[in-house]
């Protein structure tokens, strides 16, 4: 099982590979809040490992440098299951104009990442609101909150 989920999630890096490829950048794949921190992995082009950042006090650092895979998926094992899940999952954060932004995405279909829902939360006081829906990723890739999946 755990096998057959490994797969499914690498299949998917791959695709969202081959979209970011397109745009020749990184592209954020997962995010996870832990405290007051988020970790952040993206996915650049050429490259099969993803990097992890860390988000912490306004800015963005290098978390760690993965040789493998696996290592990614044992430091954050929740990106297993969120790839294959029609629940709503933390893909990034943003700043931009003094504002603060998580960025969500929620499938319709779990084996077909195009049908996906992107959601941009303006987080302020500790209170969540919606700012935009999206009803796919490309969508996304041309709206001012952009630069939360697709990174330079």
């Amino acid at each position: 099982m755990k096998a057959k989920l490994l797969f499914a999630f690498v299949a998917s890096l791959f695709s969202f590979s081959v979209f970011s490829q397109k745009l020749g950048q990184e592209m954020a794949v997962y995010a996870e809040k832990k405290g007051d921190d988020y970790y952040l992995i993206r996915l650049r082009q050429d490259q099969p490992v993803p990097k992890v950042y860390v988000y912490s006090n306004g800015q963005t650092k290098v978390y760690k440098n993965y040789k493998e895979l696996k290592d990614v998926f044992m430091d954050f094992p929740g990106m297993v299951t969120s790839n294959q899940s029609t629940k709503e999952e933390l893909v990034s954060v943003m700043k931009k104009d003094n504002h603060f932004y998580e960025v969500t995405s929620q499938r319709k279909d779990p084996k077909n990442f195009e049908k996906t829902t992107v959601t941009v939360y303006e987080v302020f006081n500790g209170q969540k609101r919606i700012v935009e829906e999206y009803g796919s990723i490309f969508e996304l890739a041309n709206s001012p909150y952009k630069n939360a999946i697709f990174i330079d």
